[in-house]
């Protein structure tokens, strides 16, 4: 067989030897004093822009039990919970480093920190919540890479493998590959959705890079993102992470009887598309690291899609 499991820590636990910093949307509009916030419709933090929308489309003031799934540095909770104190939040991290950032950044808050794999989290726990958060992290669950129809049509594949589960999500959830040459599957990212739609969890959020992104109408000339519609690989520093095929989650969490919101960061944060920024995108200036930082900003509110998951008819 000439596949294999691209593992990042999502089974494995690892002792980090520095948290390092991933330039993720939330970690970028953290800062009031970022350059990327000048030109967004809306100068507020991602935490705040995804609690408004959020709350547009579902009855967020029903719910009280929150859990965060890898909740990097804590800036996503502290958001929510500052506008919301009532909430109730736990943090489950593997990392035992960036659980002690989030620590120090909700420190003002009540919030209950738990170190685990989340794959070893038992269904028990989960039901309690009414809404689960998985932000910019499922690109960091594990993914099948160059596995082909044949490998995971071999008999040979033993049951416990990586390639059987994903030849029976395949049939199961009728997911669509290509008929032929190699092909990546977000093994991870799909098992992970399973476990929290399996524990029935009212609302789900996810999101993470996109291998289906498209640019929209009103970035056209200005920023150029193509479909690939087969995860790629990104390179990390001390992993590599794969972007999200969001079809496939889509189908996973229709079969579980969820409603799906699925969209792009730029749908709840749009851009103030004005001359300057006009000029950043197209120039292609290299005067500051303010532009770079400004046009990866915008790329990745295109790039980066989101899932927002209802059971039933329980949505605004």
């Amino acid at each position: 067989m000439n596949y294999y499991i691209n593992e990042t820590g999502a089974y494995h636990r690892e002792d980090l030897e520095t948290l390092g910093w991933e330039l993720t949307v939330c970690n970028t509009l953290v800062d009031p004093g970022s350059p990327c916030r000048r030109f967004l419709k809306k100068n507020i933090s991602f935490g705040e822009h995804l609690y408004a929308y959020l709350d547009s489309i579902v009855h967020f003031s029903e719910i009280r039990d929150v859990l965060e799934v890898g909740g990097g540095y804590g800036y996503l909770m502290r958001d929510f919970l500052s506008i919301n104190p009532a909430l109730r939040a736990v943090m489950v991290d593997i990392s035992p480093l960036l659980l002690g950032k989030q620590r120090e950044t909700l420190n003002q808050f009540k919030v209950e920190f738990v170190e685990n794999d989340f794959f070893l989290v038992n269904n028990e726990f989960l039901t309690g919540f009414q809404l689960a958060v998985l932000n910019e992290n499922c690109g960091d669950f594990p993914t099948v890479v160059q596995v082909t129809r044949k490998d995971f049509l071999d008999d040979s594949a033993g049951r416990d493998t990586p390639v059987f589960r994903l030849h029976q999500h395949l049939q199961k959830y009728n997911l669509s590959v290509p008929a032929e040459g190699p092909f990546n599957y977000n093994i991870g990212a799909v098992e992970a959705l399973e476990k929290l739609c399996g524990a029935g969890i009212p609302y789900i959020y996810m999101s993470e890079h996109s291998c289906e992104a498209e640019t929209p109408e009103q970035l056209k000339g200005l920023v150029d993102i193509r479909s690939t519609g087969n995860p790629e690989k990104i390179s990390l520093k001390g992993h590599d992470e794969y972007t999200i095929k969001f079809s496939h989650l889509e189908r996973v969490a229709e079969w579980f009887g969820y409603r799906v919101k699925r969209g792009q960061f730029i749908d709840f944060i749009p851009p103030d598309i004005n001359g300057e920024l006009r000029f950043i995108l197209t120039s292609g200036s290299m005067k500051t690291d303010e532009h770079e930082i400004v046009r990866q900003c915008i790329e990745d509110l295109v790039k980066y899609e989101f899932l927002v998951l209802c059971r039933g008819d329980i949505v605004k």
